[in-house]
């Protein structure tokens, strides 16, 4: 690894953060020399410790590796990481999840119904079908906040989402940026899953990463009960049933539809009376035929918004954050890692 001018920088990008990431977490006012100073080190590794849950000891040692201080257990779904890459990962999504609800009410968390066709009724007061923007608006409702993550470690793609839990209280933090909102949707409910379902009731935190993603390997990927529970939540929250299958229509025997435009038109028609959003119907048929590039080319013909999910996920964050008393650090911080 090539070495920087600065001793500090070095010792983060050893544990396996990347340089951007590196960047975003040292004080604005750090330099090169300040190493040299124990009162600098001191206040830049407290810093440190609160943004990324490194041992602010181990940063005022050279003597010993830098570590992470401990959070509980995690649960990496869907892949395994093991040493650097795992402590970085976790290190930092609880560190990004304390800050995000330290600028949060607490008296805002509300249980999260474990019933996922209690909350869909709520949400279906007055509207066509569950939506995308009606699932972040649940969970921020429920006390939940979702953030979508533009800075992440080195060496950890393949993540879609993270759970956090902090004291009881609950945060999504989503990796993976998707250019549908039905997907993004999906990935959000699917985390609501795990935390109505208590699946973080003996963990600090669930990684969730995309087993159809190139970046993980076969050999990582992780599946269990809690995966398909979560997954059940998801649809059940979005369709009404937590088994839900799109097939091909067929025209007759022999011969079925497979254009995008007949397959985005359906969707469109039949959403209302299903009461499933349409790019939700687009994304089901892709995943119970495993026809992904119709899924996807019907997706892009669909009604979409002006801006990505992602965008929008952190357009509502910022609009929800409570400023008065917040230190401008932490403020700075969250704005580096989940800017609009």
């Amino acid at each position: 690894m090539t070495k920087s001018a600065d001793r500090l920088v070095d010792r983060l990008l050893d544990i396996g953060l990347s340089e951007e990431l590196v960047d975003a977490s040292l004080p604005e006012w750090w330099v090169p020399s300040d190493y040299a100073s124990h009162s600098a080190r001191t206040l830049a590794s407290l810093m440190l410790a609160r943004r990324l849950n490194i041992d602010p000891e181990t940063l005022l040692d050279d003597g010993v590796p830098v570590g992470f201080l401990h959070t509980g257990p995690t649960k990496f779904k869907h892949m395994r990481l093991k040493g650097a890459r795992r402590d970085a990962l976790v290190g930092f999504s609880m560190g990004v999840g304390r800050i995000l609800l330290s600028m949060l009410d607490s008296r805002s968390a509300r249980a999260v119904p474990n019933d996922p066709l209690e909350l869909r009724e709520a949400l279906l007061a007055g509207r066509p079908f569950v939506s995308f923007g009606d699932v972040i608006a649940a969970c921020w409702s429920l006390g939940v906040p979702v953030l979508h993550l533009r800075l992440f470690p080195a060496q950890t793609k393949g993540v879609t989402a993270i759970a956090v839990r902090l004291g009881g209280r609950h945060a999504i933090l989503v990796a993976r940026e998707s250019g549908f909102e039905a997907q993004y949707m999906f990935h959000v409910a699917h985390e609501l899953g795990h935390i109505a379902l208590g699946h973080l009731k003996a963990a600090s935190a669930i990684v969730d990463a995309d087993p159809y993603d190139p970046a993980n390997h076969q050999h990582e990927l992780v599946d269990d009960d809690e995966e398909r529970a979560a997954d059940e939540y998801a649809q059940a929250l979005l369709t009404g049933a937590s088994s839900y299958q799109v097939l091909r229509q067929t025209k007759s025997a022999g011969s079925a539809e497979g254009t995008a435009r007949e397959l985005a038109t359906r969707a469109l028609q039949m959403s209302g009376q299903l009461q499933v959003d349409p790019g939700h119907l687009v994304m089901s048929f892709g995943y119970s035929t495993g026809d992904w590039p119709l899924a996807n080319a019907a997706a892009k013909l669909l009604p979409q918004q002006s801006e990505r999910p992602a965008t929008l996920v952190n357009r509502v964050l910022w609009g929800q954050l409570n400023m008065p008393g917040v230190a401008e650090e932490s403020v700075a911080y969250l704005q580096a890692v989940a800017p609009i």
